[in-house]
């Protein structure tokens, strides 16, 4: 079993642990996506500018109400094959590429949560999506989906956080920490998860280096430490569109910006990010936070660090007045994945209260 430990799990490129823990949220088996489905990533869609580069923008229904989908560190809007084109009617369900990723041109700046942020905005105004709009993002892309909502209440009317990463997750998870195992054992946790951080950013680093020198060979022992494994589920098709990105100097460096400017490789925003995510500042928008419920039970250590990312996300979900924190069973990180009706569920509930909010209203 490959070790992940809470504050950094999000980052971690090969994750197995055994479907042991009970959850809130029990559903089937996902269903692959259809040839139909998958093509319609497989090649650009609309093209926006965002001051002399395009984003990549798909989008699919016409329904009244405006989805947009934010994906996870290292992927784009790919991933979320099994959830975007099965929202059905009533849904205009968009997801986009970050620069870099996917369709998208690369950016010439750091990839820093505002500068992702900024772009997401951008976007937004560019393509004249309707507004305001439910907002879902997984892994990393649900930070960047939280301070989106933070800077620009105004554009977001619920938000939806896939298993996020949680900011400054040592300093607020280790008194979490130290209450499960211990001084001694949280002190040791803490180092290793550190460790483990140090070790990670440096190979992104060295796989923005190889990069350098074009696109990398897809059978080599490179391209599969500097990826993230093939998603099963996706089907063959989706494999050859992701190693045809994945093989890229532009994807390669981006991947490396966005995790080594992220809340994981700096932390000097932390302060600005404590006084800027209080409760309720969402006020009363619907706000759901999911959590996978697949962990090794039987590993003392990987319990705590559950434990410990399932009580970061209780706090993030008191980030609004009607927000819930809710395990999802059967579901590692990628809970899209995993349990795309958990995603789907979660979508159409918040969309219920919007609509029963919108009845009320003289």
């Amino acid at each position: 079993m490959t070790r992940c430990f809470a504050t950094v799990a999000a980052l971690c490129l090969s994750l197995a642990v055994p479907a042991q823990a009970g959850g809130d949220l029990i559903g089937p088996a996902p269903t692959p996506p259809s040839a139909a489905e998958m093509a319609f990533y497989a090649a650009p869609a609309q093209r926006v500018d965002v001051g002399g580069r395009s984003i990549n923008l798909y989008c699919i229904g016409d329904g009244a109400r405006t989805l947009l989908f934010e994906a996870g560190g290292s992927d784009w809007s790919i991933i979320w094959a099994l959830v975007q084109p099965r929202m059905g009617d009533g849904y205009r369900a968009c997801a986009y590429d970050r620069a870099g990723m996917g369709f998208s041109d690369p950016s010439p700046w750091p990839r820093t949560p505002i500068a992702i942020v900024e772009d997401m905005h951008a976007m937004v105004t560019a393509a004249a999506l309707p507004k305001p709009l439910i907002l879902i993002g997984h892994s990393l892309g649900g930070f960047n989906a939280k301070l989106y909502a933070a800077l620009y209440p105004e554009d977001v009317a619920a938000l939806i956080l896939v298993d996020p990463s949680e900011e400054n997750a040592d300093a607020r998870g280790g008194a979490y920490l130290r209450q499960i195992l211990g001084d001694r054992a949280a002190a040791r946790s803490e180092l290793m998860d550190a460790s483990f951080l140090n070790w990670l950013m440096d190979r992104y680093r060295q796989c923005a280096g190889a990069a350098a020198a074009g696109p990398m060979d897809p059978a080599s022992a490179l391209y599969r430490r500097c990826t993230d494994p093939a998603r099963p589920i996706l089907g063959e098709a989706a494999a050859r569109i992701r190693q045809n990105i994945q093989i890229t100097p532009a994807y390669q460096q981006a991947q490396a910006s966005e995790i080594l400017n992220s809340i994981y490789g700096d932390s000097r925003n932390n302060a600005l990010y404590a006084r800027l995510f209080q409760p309720n500042m969402l006020g009363s928008r619907p706000l759901i936070v999911l959590t996978h419920g697949d962990f090794d039970s039987g590993d003392p250590a990987d319990r705590a660090d559950h434990l410990v990312m399932t009580a970061l996300h209780q706090e993030t979900a008191r980030l609004s007045e009607r927000g819930q924190q809710l395990q999802v069973d059967h579901a590692g990180h990628n809970i899209e994945l995993d349990r795309p009706d958990a995603v789907i569920a979660a979508i159409r509930a918040t969309d219920a209260m919007l609509r029963a909010d919108e009845a009320h209203r003289p």
